[in-house]
């Protein structure tokens, strides 16, 4: 059972950031959790290339920057409405915005999860690889809902209601994989939502066949999405047996094949563990989710 206490939502106060306050909100009222406002302030005492130079009064300037990060809190609040929730804002310092993150979830377990946009102020910068979300997501121990702007919304403009009618769940059959499963299944839960479990088959043949002509796996194991789809089964039905549920196999590289299966179903949720089966399998997976993102 998830036991989700305190919801954070991470923010620089730009637009992007804060397009993703009202689905916080929304989290924080389904677990029925504490919503934590957080801004990260980054500070570096002194310049690395020069010891003998420091900023000029960096307490007064922190002191500053806090005043104007509450107040900053307060509109994001106001512009929220009656939110439902109980709500309380923290100001942190670390040398980069993640690493404050980060340290903050390593201070606070009850912590149950993260909401954060894909970009904040810096905009488009690296497809995230780099980016505050990308380490967040990389290094957090617990769930981490990414928001984009502007996507396909899942928050009805005119009530205000969230809509989960379709959740994707890509899964690479490793036990971290399937890690998310209690968070898939409650939420389904929640929306009444269809979830489709999701393996891509990379075709691609090892070196070794390229002489023989033979293009794609599926030339060498003709049964191969059959059995994929049987482990598929017995592997999950079970544990989703309460749930709407629809087992896909596709053929391809997993992002591109993923980010066509959102598209064409109309996919209002991916619940997706951000790593996968040990050594290159793990990195691969990896990369996969930060590229779904």
């Amino acid at each position: 059972m998830l036991d989700i206490k305190k919801v954070l939502f991470t923010t620089d106060f730009s637009e992007l950031a804060n397009h993703a306050l009202p689905y916080a909100i929304k989290m924080a009222r389904i677990f029925d959790a504490e919503l934590v406002m957080l801004h990260a302030v980054t500070l570096y005492e002194h310049d690395p290339n020069d010891p003998t130079h420091h900023f000029p009064s960096l307490e007064r300037y922190c002191e500053e920057v806090e005043v104007a990060a509450d107040k900053k809190f307060q509109v994001c609040i106001e512009s929220a409405g009656d939110t439902g929730v109980k709500v309380s804002k923290v100001i942190v310092q670390g040398i980069s915005p993640h690493a404050a993150i980060l340290e903050y979830l390593g201070d606070n377990k009850d912590i149950g999860m993260v909401v954060m946009s894909s970009h904040g102020r810096s905009g488009l910068s690296h497809m995230l690889l780099g980016s505050v979300t990308e380490n967040v997501v990389r290094y957090a121990d617990r769930p981490v809902l990414v928001v984009k702007k502007p996507e396909h919304e899942i928050i009805d403009p005119e009530t205000g209601e969230l809509t989960i009618k379709r959740i994707l769940f890509p899964i690479d059959f490793s036990e971290d994989a399937l890690r998310p499963m209690e968070l898939l299944k409650f939420i389904a839960e929640q929306h009444q939502s269809r979830v489709y479990v999701f393996h891509s088959i990379d075709v691609e043949i090892p070196p070794v066949y390229y002489s023989s002509g033979i293009n794609s796996i599926l030339e060498l194991d003709p049964n191969i999405k059959e059995r994929v789809e049987k482990k598929m089964r017995e592997t999950l039905e079970s544990e989703l047996n309460a749930l709407e549920t629809e087992f896909v196999v596709e053929e391809g590289r997993a992002t591109e094949r993923i980010r066509e299966f959102i598209v064409n179903e109309n996919i209002d949720l991916v619940v997706m563990a951000k790593s996968g089966s040990h050594g290159i399998g793990e990195f691969l997976f990896r990369r996969t989710a930060a590229r779904v993102i």
